[in-house]
């Protein structure tokens, strides 16, 4: 997450880390680890799907289409980090990696990628950090437990608690987009002092996970001093057609 943080907007980089740990039963880089006391979720039925033939290059090579792509976003981001995650290092990650590695597997999780975008001038866009995640699985059942597992996550964290010293802060779920098999989008707002010198501003996280198949996905947006809904929204409905692409 480094290479995404401008001047002092640590704040955001804070929010940004604590949610993707939050939701970190699948996913690719930026969910190392998975949640303390997620209990095991047994995977869902669903229709069986073979795991992708070749080698496991081959397989990252079909994540790296998966996750947002510099040609999806507006101009002036730049990509700042890519990293793909194995089963055993999202389980080293977390407090009890036997359990961990035991419910990984017991989804079929077969390997997760990670993006990370950082705009060229943050002023100008009001998006201070952007992350992109995909996860697959054997099948859709795997896909659908790593996400449900997620979302009970997502929903019983204590975020004002874990949002530091933000003020004001509120939680909420948006209406899912018409665009995946399932869809959470959390958003939390508040009022931080950001900056050097430290200022007042008005910030919101948006989280959006969701799942095509027997892939799951996720978007992370952190932005100060505007709405960036809209963004979003294009930022999910064009990871959601990458995620469909990637598994015909």
């Amino acid at each position: 997450m480094g290479g995404m943080m401008r001047g002092g907007l640590l704040l955001g980089a804070a929010l940004l880390t604590a949610l993707l740990a939050a939701v970190a039963c699948g996913g690719g880089d930026g969910e190392g680890t998975v949640a303390p006391g997620s209990s095991a979720t047994p995977a869902a039925s669903g229709t069986a799907s073979a795991a992708p033939s070749g080698t496991p290059s081959a397989v990252e090579e079909q994540l790296k289409g998966m996750v947002l792509k510099l040609s999806d976003l507006p101009a002036g981001y730049t990509l700042a980090e890519e990293s793909s995650s194995t089963n055993d290092q999202v389980a080293n990650g977390s407090d009890d990696p036997t359990t961990a590695l035991a419910q990984l597997t017991e989804w079929g999780r077969i390997l997760g990628h990670g993006v990370s975008f950082s705009p060229e001038a943050p002023g100008e866009t009001g998006v201070v950090l952007l992350d992109s995640t995909v996860s697959l699985y054997e099948n859709d059942g795997g896909a659908t437990a790593s996400f449900a597992d997620a979302v009970n996550t997502a929903r019983t964290t204590d975020w004002p608690a874990s949002s530091g010293q933000a003020r004001d802060v509120k939680v909420e779920e948006l209406p899912p987009l018409d665009v995946a098999d399932e869809m959470l989008w959390l958003r939390i707002s508040g009022t931080a002092s950001i900056g050097q010198p430290a200022t007042d501003e008005a910030f919101i996280q948006d989280m959006v996970l969701f799942r095509v198949g027997r892939s799951r996905g996720s978007i992370a947006v952190v932005s100060i001093g505007f709405d960036p809904a809209q963004t979003v929204e294009s930022m999910v409905d064009a990871q959601a057609a990458n995620m469909a692409a990637g598994l015909q």
